[in-house]
């Protein structure tokens, strides 16, 4: 009897805490509909071994309801915000419009490139963690809304701005369509989040005519820029090697090349290697360049030195060195620099 009486306890017991574990379950986990309704909200679930996994499934399953890149939405907005940070004291182009924009591409419900996701975790008895995320149709649809607004704004500034310009193919004008095509880039991926959320939105499209449209500008103009590179150094394989690695940085940016030294600007290169031999085999590098308008003038001037070292091979020393100064050019402190001298067009 007393066993018999056991076993109805224990059994009991299980039953009401089976019970109470599935009453725990948020309803999104079994019913997603019930829970967010898809008229008000766009709402994944995602599931995993740990929070990190359920995590990158939800989002990965919200990426593709969207049909977007997030990875690309999240690099092209990174690059934006650098060229805001770049930019000071604006007097052509006014970037007051896109703060908003500014401030949401950094905070905090900003994940993986879409904004206003919220997140919901839940952690089953079975340790599988399920992750909630998604989206307020209306509430999202009007920052976006918003935020596409602002940047089209600032791209029609940016536009004006480069066509009141007198000579077009020129840097300047250059700096101005480039950074249009980054803001256009971003906002074509903004307004395909929104015809999602607010499948009405596909009829009122911003005027600027989509990223493709400012691409083709910036590429017309591109085509009258030909950049001539002029380097010397002491050794004959240098000089191609640096040629070539500074060519290709300005190539990827749509300029033509020229490896004789002959364009509407010059880039002027001079490095200089100095073998040491004192506690340890080093060879220091200096790198001297300076971009030069038709008239002659410096507008962009770079310097760059260090010492790579070996443990017993002054050879290798100097391959290191070389290598140093291809890499500033192709990755570098080079192509940072002038970067951020190429944002400062947008002052």
């Amino acid at each position: 009897m007393r066993n018999s009486t056991l076993f109805i306890i224990v059994t009991t017991l299980v039953i009401i805490s089976r019970g109470l574990y599935a009453q725990s379950a948020p309803t999104w986990v079994n019913n997603l509909e019930q829970a967010f309704p898809s008229r008000d909200w766009v709402a994944v679930l995602g599931q995993g071994a740990s929070q990190a996994q359920a995590e990158a499934a939800a989002m990965n399953a919200l990426a593709r309801a969207f049909k977007t890149d997030v990875d690309s939405l999240t690099r092209t907005s990174q690059r934006y915000s650098q060229i805001i940070n770049d930019s000071t004291g604006s007097k052509t182009v006014s970037f007051d419009e896109s703060k908003n924009f500014s401030q949401e591409v950094n905070t905090s419900t900003n994940v993986q490139g879409l904004i206003g996701v919220q997140i919901d975790v839940y952690r089953a008895p079975d340790r599988t963690v399920y992750v909630n995320a998604r989206m307020n149709r209306r509430e999202c649809a009007a920052r976006y809304s918003g935020m596409i607004r602002e940047n089209a704004a600032t791209i029609d500034k940016l536009l004006k701005s480069a066509a009141a310009i007198t000579e077009q193919g020129t840097i300047e004008v250059y700096a101005r369509l480039s950074f249009a095509c980054v803001i256009a880039q971003v906002t074509d991926n903004f307004q395909n989040i929104l015809e999602i959320l607010d499948p009405t939105a596909v009829n009122n499209k911003p005027p600027y005519g989509g990223a493709n449209a400012i691409k083709a500008k910036m590429l017309e103009c591109a085509a009258l820029i030909t950049i001539g590179i002029r380097v010397n150094t002491q050794q004959a394989t240098d000089i191609n090697l640096f040629t070539r690695a500074a060519g290709s940085f300005f190539s990827d940016m749509d300029f033509k090349v020229n490896e004789q030294g002959r364009g509407n600007y010059l880039l002027s290169v001079n490095v200089r290697f100095e073998e040491l031999s004192q506690n340890v085999i080093s060879c220091r590098y200096y790198l001297d360049a300076a971009l030069k308008s038709q008239t002659g003038a410096a507008i962009f001037t770079f310097t760059e030195d260090d010492r790579k070292a070996h443990p017993n091979s002054a050879t290798e020393a100097r391959r290191l060195a070389v290598r140093a100064v291809e890499t500033s050019f192709k990755e570098g402190k080079f192509v940072q620099q002038f970067n951020g001298w190429l944002n400062s067009f947008l002052d």
